[in-house]
């Protein structure tokens, strides 16, 4: 038969730290599922040859300026 009383304060306050961290494992196992399953599809993404043939790519646009060298006169 259960007892009638209450567990001891004591008691009741490693129970509630007990399951504070259990909580905190769970969510931290959570957290590493999704970030694993979100890498997962971002490296998926970056294997995908429909997206290697993008025109946004910036390979062919030529948007970049061309460099030029300027020489700077010390006087002496």
């Amino acid at each position: 038969m259960a007892a009638s009383r209450r567990p001891s304060f004591l008691k009741r306050q490693k129970e509630q730290a007990r399951l504070a961290r259990a909580n905190e494992k769970r969510e931290a196992k959570r957290l590493r599922k999704h970030a694993k399953a979100n890498r997962t599809e971002a490296e998926s993404d970056i294997l995908d040859p429909a997206s290697l043939d993008s025109p946004d790519d910036g390979i062919m646009g030529g948007d970049e300026p061309e460099e030029t060298e300027e020489t700077e006169e010390t006087p002496h």
